[in-house]
Parts: C-alpha cells; structure tokens; sequence
C-alpha cells in the first residue's frame, strides 16, 4: 500500500517532456529579383535533415523592352511654343491624340497632327491634319494607318493619308515614323494632285526606369518645321492605367502660313503669316 502510494505521486511529481521547439527558418537575404533561400527544419520537411528551398521572384519589366499597353487608354498632347525673330511674331507646332489599345495586339484612336499656327502682319496663319488612326500593335513593331482631312486657313484643304512606322517598345527604345501624303488642288495651278505633305520621326532612348531621352523632328511643304532634344519622365503609375508622363525639351521652330499666287493678278499673291525661333516643347500624357 505505502509502496503504491510513493509510486503515484513519483509520478505526478515528474515534469513532462516536450519535444524541443523548432527552430525558426533560416533565410538568406537578395536583392530584389535574385534567389532568395529558405531553410526548413527537418520535422516540417517530412525527412531527416534539413531541406534547402530556393525561390526565384519575377524579374522586373526589361528597361528597353518593356511590354505594351493592354486594355487602356492614353490620351497624350504635345506642344512647341514659340518667339519670331521677325517682326512681332509668334507660332507653336502641338499634336494631340487619343488612342486606346485592345487585349488583342489592335489600337484605334483620333489625332490633331501636326497643329501649326504662326501670327504675324497678315493676321495668324494655322495648318493641321485631324484624322483618325488604326495600328497592327506588339513589344516591338507598331504599324498604322491615319485616314482624314488637312485643313489651312491661307492655303488650300484636302484629303490627308499618314502611314506611320515604330521599331521597338512604345515606352522603352524605339525609332517612330510618320509620313503624310495629301489630295489637295494645288495653290499655283488649282488643279487637284496628291503630293507629300510632312514627316515626323521620334527616337527615344531609355537611361533609367522612369527616364528617357527624346529626339523629335518634322518637316511640312505646308510649311513648318521643328528640331527639339529632351526627355520624358513617368510621374506616377507603372506604365497601366492611372499612370502620368510628362516631357520637355528645347530646340528650334518655323512656320510660313501662305495662300496661293495668281502671278496674271495685280497683287499676285496673298496674305501670308510667317515665325521662326527657339522654341521650349512641352508635353504630358496620361492612361487610364
């Protein structure tokens, strides 16, 4: 009986064994975008010893190749404001568009492009193509077709065509190209021909996530012209919807807003507005 009883409280007197903690997982600090490791105790791997896990997180979007826009709209304006040197002139060269770019690799959108208006003796001069736009669309080419008209105040209107050409990535390293023709009767022989009418190019050269350099230029037989060295910033947003550009630059502007000659008239020809000078560009952009 006193034996029994020693026994039991032998027993109720002993402290209870616990199986010793785990010990806590092991991890090896990355950079982001390198293999990070994460070592697992043998009881949570099912084995004997220690198993060793390896994980690899997406890395991020190429810097001169970057994806294309997907289901999202951006609306972009650019302009190039300017003082003649001649006289007390003024004029600005702009563009703005709208195009929204589907799953599929297809953009659909409107353009004023270029805006041309000078002022000068003769009152203010302006020139622009309003068309709309269409483009076969991916990472790395861009195709596209501009159908609509070319109106100016001192010249003549008419049917405007611009085939448009971009090599690379809209947002990382790309060369862009657009080539307008008209159908418009002819100021000096008023007879109706189809003719070139301006090119635009762009190169744009990435130097950072969120930084690029820009080179733009155009010439036009309507007449203007422009040269301009800058850059593009993304303020905000990853590239998708809710995201926000903006760019500046500095170069040189010209415009000649003339209407036709009649050289049989006594005053041959009319009125006309002419600028040219340094020119500062600004632009913004944003998607949504």
């Amino acid at each position: 009986m006193i034996g029994s009883l020693a026994f039991t409280l032998s027993l109720l007197a002993a402290e209870p064994t616990l199986p010793p903690a785990a010990p806590a997982p092991r991890s090896s600090g990355a950079a982001a975008g390198a293999p990070s490791e994460v070592t697992l105790p043998a009881w949570m791997s099912g084995g004997l010893t220690e198993t060793t896990l390896e994980f690899t997180p997406p890395p991020p979007p190429s810097l001169m190749v970057p994806p294309r826009p997907r289901d999202l709209t951006r609306v972009e304006m650019t302009w190039r404001p300017f003082l003649g040197f001649s006289g007390n002139s003024w004029g600005t060269i702009g563009e703005a568009r709208i195009e929204h770019y589907f799953k599929g690799p297809f953009m659909l959108g409107a353009e004023l492009s270029p805006v041309a208006i000078a002022s000068a003796g003769d009152g203010v001069g302006a020139a622009t193509h309003a068309r709309v736009i269409g483009a076969f669309v991916t990472d790395y080419l861009s195709l596209g077709l501009g159908v609509g008209a070319r109106l100016q105040r001192f010249g003549s209107n008419g049917l405007s065509l611009a085939p448009s050409l971009r090599l690379g990535s809209l947002d990382g390293l790309h060369f862009e190209l657009t080539y307008t023709q008209t159908i418009a009767r002819n100021k000096y022989t008023d007879k109706a021909t189809v003719g070139f009418s301006n090119v635009l190019a762009r190169v744009q050269v990435p130097v950072a996530r969120r930084l690029a350099l820009q080179l733009d230029t155009g010439l036009s037989l309507d007449t203007w012209g422009f040269l301009t060295l800058g850059a593009r910033h993304r303020l905000f947003g990853d590239g998708g919807p809710g995201s926000w550009f903006v760019s500046g630059a500095f170069g040189v502007a010209m415009i000649v807003d003339q209407s036709g000659c009649n050289y049989n008239a006594t005053v041959p020809c009319g009125p006309s507005a002419t600028a040219y000078g340094p020119t500062l560009s600004v632009g913004l952009e944003y998607r949504f």
